[in-house]
C-alpha cells in the first residue's frame, strides 16, 4: 500500500472525520461564512472547506458565485484532487500555477482551465488528525503571499472553531 493510501485510509483519521455532524444544515450556512471572508482577504473567486475521506474529496462548503463549480459536484475523486496531499503531508500545497505541476498538470481541473491558481491548509482535529482542508482555487495564475497563507490559517482555526459545535456526543 502506497504511503498516500495509508494516510488517507487510516482508521483513526477517518474516524476523526466521522466525528463531527459534517451535513448539518445550519454547518454549511457557518461555514460559507468563513469561505466568503477567505475569498474576500485573499482576492480569490473560489474559496472552500473540504473533508479528504478516503477515496474522495467532499465540499462541505463555498463561498459560492460564478467561479464555485465544486458545489454542483459535491466533490471529487482524490486522485483528481489538490486537497488529499495537503491530507498525506500535513502541510500547506501553494500552487500558483498547477500547468507547472508534476502532480496536478493533467488533472482535468488544469487541464479544462477551471483551477490554475490552488492554496490550501490542514484542518486538524482536536486530537490531532487531520480531517480536510481550507483553501482557495482560481482559474487564473497568481502569487501567493506569506499573508494569503495567513490569512488561510485564520479561516482554517475558524473552520474548526465551528466544527467543534458540530461533533457528534455517543
Amino acid at each position: 500500500m502506497s504511503e498516500n493510501a495509508r494516510v488517507l485510509t487510516d482508521l483513526v483519521r477517518l474516524q476523526a472525520v466521522a466525528s463531527y455532524d459534517l451535513f448539518h444544515p445550519v454547518l454549511a450556512a457557518e461555514l460559507r461564512g468563513v469561505c466568503l471572508r477567505t475569498a474576500e482577504r485573499l482576492g480569490m473567486p473560489l474559496a472552500a472547506v473540504q473533508a479528504v475521506l478516503n477515496t474522495s474529496t467532499t465540499a462541505l462548503a463555498t463561498n459560492g458565485g460564478e467561479g464555485d463549480f465544486l458545489s454542483p459536484l459535491g466533490g471529487t475523486p482524490n486522485e483528481i484532487s489538490m486537497c488529499p496531499a495537503v491530507v498525506v503531508t500535513g502541510r500547506p500545497l501553494i500552487a500558483g500555477d498547477l500547468r507547472r505541476s508534476d502532480d496536478f498538470a493533467g488533472t482535468p481541473g488544469v487541464l479544462t482551465g477551471l483551477v490554475l491558481a490552488y492554496a490550501g491548509v490542514p484542518l486538524t482535529s482536536e486530537s490531532g488528525e487531520l480531517i480536510g482542508t481550507h483553501c482557495v482555487m482560481s482559474p487564473e495564475a497568481r502569487e501567493f503571499s506569506a499573508a494569503d497563507i495567513d490569512n488561510l490559517h485564520i479561516g482554517a482555526a475558524e473552520v474548526m472553531d465551528i466544527l467543534a459545535r458540530y461533533r457528534i456526543t455517543e
